[in-house]
């Protein structure tokens, strides 16, 4: 069995819901992330039984399983924000996000680490490890791991920083989602992030930005994806690896060229077609 599996977010195929499955199945993805934002979540099938039971069969039919929930809804129900009925809003997503997952057997859930309104790094650092401890418990009883993502407009930057928060949270299922684009855009370093994180890292965002941020391919932008993906292999990373990146013109032809290119790298990063590690 290879180590990497290769995902994809819905949006970066210009899907919905419905459509998201049949398209990463034709293109060769072994999954795909869901993206739930705060203008629709409350509609979105997550949000009742009804609509985790459509969810569950089309990705039966489609045999092409969930495997994470990216809750976009962070940017604007934040555990940084000093008003708590923001932040028990925040909880009660996660909550539910945790009961649909459940249902639907998904391992994983994002949580962006955001922190919007700029708070000084030791009110928001705080406040993070306190609410993400008050549902970590919920996620844990379920077998579901919650994954703190590194993004921008955030007071966690580097990899250190990244593991204080998990460190202080400490819950066996709250760990990294590191996200090997942002993590440079951002001025920390990604290769040595991965290997400071280690075995912490829950699952991984692909991206290959450049610093004029002109959308681009996969391999084609300025991040080390090779050093990236041998330091994945270092640290017996052995989890998804999720595309976020922008769709260009055409979403399918794009997404099937970036899946070609990091399946070549991941060869390049030192692994034989087989999936095992060159010796």
């Amino acid at each position: 069995m290879d180590r990497f599996k290769f995902g994809i977010l819905e949006d970066v195929l210009k899907s919905d819901w419905v459509d998201v499955f049949p398209r990463a199945k034709a293109l060769g993805y072994d999954g795909v992330e869901l993206g739930v934002r705060a203008s629709t979540y409350r509609a979105s099938d997550l949000w009742n039984d009804e609509g985790i039971d459509a969810l569950g069969r089309r990705a039966e039919s489609a045999e092409v399983p969930i495997f994470s929930v990216c809750l976009h809804t962070f940017w604007n129900f934040t555990f940084a924000d000093p008003d708590v009925a923001n932040r028990f809003m925040a909880k009660q997503i996660v909550f539910q996000a945790i009961h649909a997952c459940n249902a639907l057997g998904i391992g994983t859930i994002l949580i962006p680490v955001t922190n919007p309104l700029g708070l000084p790094q030791r009110e928001a650092a705080h406040r993070w490890a306190y609410e993400t401890r008050a549902v970590a418990s919920q996620a844990a009883s379920q077998g579901i791991r919650i994954g703190l993502e590194n993004v921008g407009r955030s007071h966690v930057v580097t990899g250190e920083q990244m593991m204080e928060l998990i460190d202080t949270v400490d819950n066996p299922n709250v760990g990294a989602y590191f996200d090997v684009g942002n993590a440079q855009m951002l001025g920390s370093n990604s290769v040595a992030d991965i290997h400071c994180l280690g075995e912490r890292i829950v699952q991984v965002h692909i991206k290959d930005p450049r610093t004029d941020r002109a959308p681009c391919y996969v391999g084609d932008g300025e991040i080390d994806l090779e050093g990236c993906l041998k330091a994945l292999i270092d640290v017996e990373y052995a989890g998804p690896l999720v595309f976020e990146t922008p769709p260009m013109e055409d979403a399918l032809s794009t997404a099937e060229r970036n899946l070609i290119t990091l399946k070549s790298l991941v060869e390049s990063a030192g692994r034989k077609p087989n999936g095992s590690a060159k010796t």
